[in-house]
């Protein structure tokens, strides 16, 4: 199923995904339906200083914007980041990996999220490492006419650890520790969604960049309709 534009259906790339297939990543299956417009699940996952919302899984994370890309209907942000407070959740421990990591290479952790119209992918490299500890892929499926809920189908591929085996032993606390930041972040784009509904119209004067080319490419390339 295309879940964008149906006219642009045989003319946009289906996004590549190689660590799906790579024996040295695990894939956790994402399928559920939530009650916001689709492009609320792309800004909320692009914007990423919406981290200090997460804080009481993952402390106190200072997210810092180091570059934007755009094309017509793609969008691209690079991100390294710094924990202010708090210590690292084992679940994010064992999906991402200790900060810091190898000397050479980067000198950085870097996340890069792209909107590659109607598709969203964030990848995780630690520092001086080349390949992602963390790959996802997103789709997000309207559910109504009115595109008030959306159905967000991913594939979250997290890079096994050097010890054979471990990552099936710990992934119930993997599961529960994404399962805290999914249910978080369905709270926050749903509670966007009704205040959009309470004002009938977006009141947000958007500042960010990034996020203004984000809706460029979502109104440029959408369905017509209710988008916001």
């Amino acid at each position: 199923m295309f879940p964008g534009e149906s006219a642009r259906a045989e003319s946009v790339a289906f996004p590549e995904l190689p660590a799906h297939a790579d024996p040295r990543y695990k894939t956790r299956y994402l399928d559920r339906e939530v009650a916001c417009h689709y492009s609320f699940m792309h800004e909320n996952l692009m914007d990423m200083n919406h981290q200090f919302l997460h804080r009481k899984l993952m402390g106190r994370i200072r997210a810092v914007f180091l570059d934007m890309r755009q094309g017509d209907d793609w969008i691209e942000v690079d991100y390294t980041f710094g924990r202010t407070a708090g210590r690292q959740n084992l679940g994010e421990r064992f999906i991402i990996g200790k900060p810091g990591g190898a000397a050479e290479g980067r000198g950085h952790d870097l996340m890069t999220i792209r909107t590659g119209y109607p598709y969203q992918t964030l990848k995780f490299w630690t520092k001086g490492t080349t390949e992602p500890a963390l790959d996802l892929w997103n789709a997000y499926i309207p559910r109504d006419a009115d595109q008030r809920t959306n159905h967000t189908y991913g594939l979250m591929m997290i890079k096994k650890p050097s010890v054979p085996g471990l990552i099936h032993l710990l992934w119930p606390v993997i599961v529960w520790f994404t399962e805290g930041i999914f249910r978080e972040d369905r709270d926050i784009v749903e509670l966007e969604q009704r205040a959009f509904d309470a004002q009938g119209a977006d009141w947000n004067n958007e500042i960010f960049p990034v996020i203004r080319g984000l809706r460029k490419v979502l109104i440029e390339n959408g369905v017509a309709g209710n988008c916001r």
